[in-house]
Parts: C-alpha cells; structure tokens; sequence
C-alpha cells in the first residue's frame, strides 16, 4: 500500500522528519519498503502490511496505531449522516452468514456535477491510481481513508431486487476490465438482479452494471463479507483487488455506513444528492467480546513495569474499551479487532507495540538443565554420522506434492500407493496431497539437481508419509528414513574412488548401519508385496530385514519412472528404512568415567596384501599394554610391485595409569610393530615408510 505521509498528518500528529516517522513506522510494524519523494504529494512511503490486519489498508486504522504509541488524537474526515430506512430498492439476502452487513443508499443528479477537487483527490493519486470519474473517485477515496470498500452501481441497469447469493453453478458474470465475461468459481459470493450478476462480492464489479458519464442515478453499496468466501472468490478468478485485499483480512462489520457516509458526503458537494433512507441488512450482530486479563501478568509477561491504569489506558488508544477493578481490567474488544484479538497473548501485542520493543526489557529467559539425548536421538546421530561421511547431505523436502505425482510415478488405480490424503482447499496446485511415499521427491530432487548440472548428488532426509485410513479418521502417520545416490561423487579417502552410484552404494550403507547401530540388519530377496516394488528396477532391488521383518528396501530406481521424471542416461539408486525400526532397537550409550590422565594417540600405516583382513592386525594392536582402542583412519588402495594392495591408518589410544614418556611410548609402538611382522610378515604385511 503506498500512502501519502503529509496526507496522514492530517489525520494524526507525526514527527516532522519523514526519517523519524519511517523509524517509527518499522517499530510498530508496519515496514516501509520504499521511500519515494514527489514533487506533488510530498514523501510517500509504500508499506508491506500485516496479513491479519485490514484495518492498517486506510489512513484511519494506521492512524489509530501511530496513536497508540504516541497518544495523540485521530482527526477523521468528514461523513454524512446516513438515515436508516425503508431501502431504495428491495434488498434480499440469500447469502445467510457469509453476509455480515449489507447497505444501499440511492443518490441522483441535483443539476450540473463537477469532479472532486484535488485535495479530495489525493489519497488516490498519491497511490499512483488515476481519476476516473465523481462516483468512483468518491469510492476509492472512502476506500483508502476508512479502509471501508464501497461501489456505485447504476441504478437504471439493476433489474429489479438486489439479491446478495452464492453463484450457481457454471454461472457467467463480465467483471470490471475483463475482455468477456468468465464462468464464476464454485461457491462465489455475488451481488445480483433478477436477470444478471452486479458484483463479485468483495472482489470487483461488474461491466452491466458500471457507472458512465450518462450515469444519473447512483445506488451506493457499502458491504462487509466473510473474508474467507472473498479470499476463495479472488483466487478462483485469480483477480486482485484493493478490496479484495481489505475485505479477505477481516472488515469491520460497523463500517460499512461511515464508509458510505464519506462517499455520501463528497458526491453531495459536486452535484449529487440522496434520495429516501439507507437500507441495511445483514446476518452480524457485535459479539461483545470482552477479555478480563491482570494488568500484573501482562506487565511479567512484557517484563516492563505496568500498572492498571497505564495498561487501560494504552488499550483505549486503540479503540478498546477497558473497566478497571482494581488489577483486573475487562477489555471489550472494538468491532475493527474482532479477526485477529481474541486472547491474552493479543492484548500483550497491542501493549508491547505501544511501549515500543525497543523500550522493554532485554535479557535472556531462564534455562534449565537439558536432558540427556534419548536413546533414539543418540541412534539418529549415529545414522547421520554414517551418511555424512559418506558424502550424503540431509535435505528438507515438503509433506504435500501436486496431483500428477500419480501419472509421474506411473501409478494407476488398485496400487498400493494410489489412495491419498487430500486437501480440499489448496490454493497452491503443487499442495493438492499428503505425501504417502518419499520415492517421488527424492527423484526429484535428482531431476532438479541433473537439470543445474550438478550430476554428483547424494540426499538423504529424515521425514514421515502419511497414508488414509477411512473417512472421519486422522491419517496414519509413518516414520521413514530415505537416501537416494546418482553419479560419481569423489570417496572420502586419498584413492578418491569416484565409482559411480549403484545398489552395492546402498547394500555398503545398510551394513554401516547395521554395525553402528549393533543391529543385525539384512539384504535380501525383494519383497514383490512392498509397495515401492514395482518401482524400482525387478532385477535390481533388494529388501531390508531385521530379522523376519521387512524395514526396508533398496534398489535402482525403475526406468519407466525416470522417464516420468524426465531423468535420462541415469540410474540413480535409492534406500528407505523404517525410522522406528532402526532408532527404536538403538541402545542408550553407555556412560564412561573420562580418564584421569591425557588419552596419548598414535598412528600406524600397514600395507596389506590384497583381501587379506585388516581386522587381524587390529587384533595384534589391541594385545598390547596400555592400548585403550584401535580404530582405522584411512584406507588407500594402491598397488606395490605391480600387485594390488592396501594401506590401512590404524589410531591406537593409550590410556594408561600415567602420561608415559616419548621413550617409553616409543617403545611400545615398537614391540607392536614388530608383534605385528612376527605375525603376519610371511604373508606380505609390512610397515608403511
């Protein structure tokens, strides 16, 4: 929204730098995104409001929260008093509760008309729209100043009653600058006659009903609808309007004869006049709302210094009214907050926007002492350790997909992964289903990675799919592990094995798994009843069991999928693991006592013969005095007189009672060396120089 700031300090006391009034403006949360200066209208700041608030889409409601802060007055322009009555034309409403309030005011010609003056003119040329005529201008001006949406129909085009409906079905309406008339969404909120749509409620009017230069009576419609009905309206037609974007965030349903009254009052000082009473109808009553809260919480919870009646009376700058008993105050809710204030933590809000954040406390919350990592926790850590160093990154991947996921994957109706979860009322395509099978984005992942030219991808990620279990009942929610691997990526040691992808890449991971998790974890004969069988490659593919149970599966993903995925020349290769399978069987670790004295490390290079064990010599390492561990470092193959062989970096701890000597390390390492050659130096193994 782009307002003009000389414009607002008429209806609010500013400070006269425009630097001051933006700094101000971002503090109470109304960021100012740009700053433009013209010669015509002075500074103008173009604001990105906040999505719950239609009140901030006027000059009135931002006044109302620069006066929270400041606590001056709010000057509003001036409106005619409108007289309630009999309405100018028979007013039916068939909309039930997605009508709040529904106004119409007849207005003809009283001799010659004139345009507004420029000052009247301003708010709307400041917002970079354009003149048109009185009746409209009229309109957008109430618009912009009360944030109160009104339109002017013609009223020698309306075909007897004004009916305010829901569109039938395949139902046409002509909007406002549209080329020809467009079938209505389902369920769209219309104002309409007896033979024709008027109005999109909320959204836009209609060409057969617009006001011309011929024009020479006016029925003025002053209206507040269910924002949801409106939101719904505007993205079917796909139209955006500044009504629109008032009326989808919550209008104020007692509004809607001040805005009324502002056109009335602006018309009448250029050749227009009212004729008989204002009709009102509408299914909103004021619920009253009223929340009691402790002046004393509110001021712990902002960590400031409040009293009651400072409390009372920084909430009545915002149009709340509040009786004060004793520390308790009763808070009745004004009919421009009933959308978005309705508790406690609300009040707080509009409390700590009036102090300024910048004003209350800074300090850090109290902590407790964490708890120690369950045994899950510590299992998913030992996992992520597995897969990170083997070259795999952990992604984030969302929990619905678009509906061509099916035809993607190749599925038809009758297979396992058919039935989803779904949402109704997705406004964005691409979140039409809960995801109930993680297959479809880890290949895609590979496809957007291959489409930036990036063919070395390794992912890997931590979710849950989700799967239909009858009307009325919450979806079954499953745990899942999945990586997926397609390409050469460089390995982790100095041979840099840049091998490329395949299911012996995800046969090596569930063993890693298996080991580091103390799981007995086995690959096997596929599973043909799993429901991932039938995509990915029949001779390719294996299933996971821990023990009798199938918690897995793995293989090359089937050709016909990548097809649907658009991957060529690639045969990337996927695993999934059951989460609950892998992290419930996962023990807690146990707890070691550090030592007492400084843990001495040193490294050995073995060169082995080929598949000769490397787990032997580990064994001699171990026997000897002091020798707290032995684990591997590296492992470099390479050949040695033109034989394969491999060179293994063992790392020996030494955790004896006292921090030995160089000495007495060095000869210890030496006995070891040499229990090692005595062992094994027949057969090839020797000490790397």
């Amino acid at each position: 929204m782009k307002i003009s700031v000389d414009r607002l300090r008429q209806f609010v006391a500013l400070p006269a730098d425009p630097r001051e009034v933006r700094v101000l403006f971002d503090d109470l949360g109304l960021e100012v995104k740009r700053v433009h200066a013209d010669a015509a209208f002075g500074t103008c700041f173009t604001l990105e409001l906040l999505a719950n608030r239609g009140d901030h889409h006027g000059y009135a409601g931002l006044a109302t929260e620069v006066r929270g802060r400041t606590a001056g007055g709010v000057c509003l322009p001036e409106v005619a008093s409108l007289v309630v009555g009999p309405p100018p034309v028979e007013l039916i409403d068939e909309a039930g509760e997605l009508l709040l309030t529904y106004t119409a005011t007849l207005l003809e010609r009283s001799g010659s008309t004139s345009e507004l003056d420029p000052e009247e003119l301003l708010p709307i040329l400041a917002s970079g729209q354009e003149a048109v005529s009185a009746p409209v201008d009229a309109t957008n001006v109430a618009n912009l100043e009360f944030g109160q949406p009104t339109h002017a129909f013609d009223a020698d085009c309306i075909d007897g009653a004004v009916i305010i409906r829901v569109a039938k079905p395949g139902e046409k309406a002509w909007p406002l600058f549209a080329k020809e008339p467009v079938t209505l969404p389902l369920g769209a909120l219309v104002i309409a006659d007896r033979s024709k749509v008027l109005a999109i409620a909320g959204v836009i009017g209609c060409e057969e009903s617009k006001t011309t230069a011929a024009t020479k009576r006016i029925l003025l419609e002053s209206a507040t609808f269910d924002p949801v009905a409106v939101r719904k309206a505007a993205r079917g037609l796909n139209v955006h309007t500044d009504s629109s974007a008032r009326f989808e965030r919550g209008g104020d349903p007692s509004a809607p004869l001040v805005g009324a009254g502002r056109v009335v009052h602006l018309l009448e000082r250029h050749g227009w006049k009212r004729v008989g009473t204002t009709g009102v109808i509408g299914q909103w009553r004021d619920p009253a709302r009223v929340i009691t809260v402790s002046a004393r919480a509110l001021g712990l919870f902002l960590d400031h210094p409040l009293t009651a009646t400072e409390a009372a009376d920084r909430l009545r700058r915002y149009g709340f009214a509040v009786v004060e008993d004793g520390d308790a105050l009763s808070v009745r809710v004004p009919t421009h907050r009933l959308w978005d204030v309705e508790n406690f933590a609300d009040l707080a809000e509009e409390l700590a926007k009036s102090i300024g954040y910048n004003a209350t406390a800074e300090g850090l919350p109290p902590v407790a002492m964490g708890s120690q990592p369950s045994a899950s926790e510590q299992a998913k850590d030992r996992v992520d350790e597995v897969l990170v160093g083997n070259g795999f990154f952990e992604v984030f991947t969302d929990g619905f997909y678009a509906r061509d996921v099916r035809e993607r994957l190749g599925l038809s109706e009758g297979h396992a992964l058919w039935s989803h979860v779904e949402t109704d009322n997705a406004i964005d395509r691409g979140y039409s289903l809960l995801k109930n099978n993680t297959l479809a984005q880890a290949v895609d992942a590979v496809a957007v990675n291959l489409r930036l030219h990036t063919k070395a991808i390794r992912a890997f990620e931590w979710t849950r799919t989700f799967h239909p279990r009858g009307e009325g009942t919450a979806p079954d929610e499953r745990k899942t592990l999945w990586a997926i691997a397609c390409g050469a990526a460089p390995g982790a040691s100095w041979a840099h094995d840049d091998r490329v992808a395949d299911v012996h890449l995800a046969v090596g991971l569930v063993a890693e798994i298996a080991v580091e998790l103390g799981l007995a974890l086995t690959v096997g004969a596929p599973d043909p009843t799993h429901s991932l069988a039938s995509l990915l490659h029949p001779n390719r593919q294996a299933a996971v069991r821990l023990g009798d149970q199938v918690v897995g599966v793995l293989g090359e993903v089937h050709p016909t999928v990548l097809t649907g995925f658009k991957i060529k020349r690639e045969r990337p290769v996927y695993l999934q693991l059951d989460q609950d399978a892998l992290l419930r069987a996962g023990a807690p670790a146990p707890f070691v006592e550090p030592p007492e004295v400084q843990v001495v490390t040193r490294d050995l290079a073995f060169t082995l013969p080929h598949r000769f064990a490397a787990a032997d010599v580990a064994a001699v390492l171990a026997t000897g005095p002091g020798v707290a561990s032995v684990g591997v470092a590296d492992s470099f193959a390479h050949e040695q007189d033109g034989k394969p062989v491999r060179t293994i970096t063992y790392t020996l701890a030494f955790a004896p009672e006292r921090t030995p000597t160089a000495e007495e390390l060095n000869e210890l390492v030496a006995s070891l060396i040499q229990a090692v050659h005595e062992r094994f130096g027949a057969q090839g193994v020797s000490l790397r120089a």
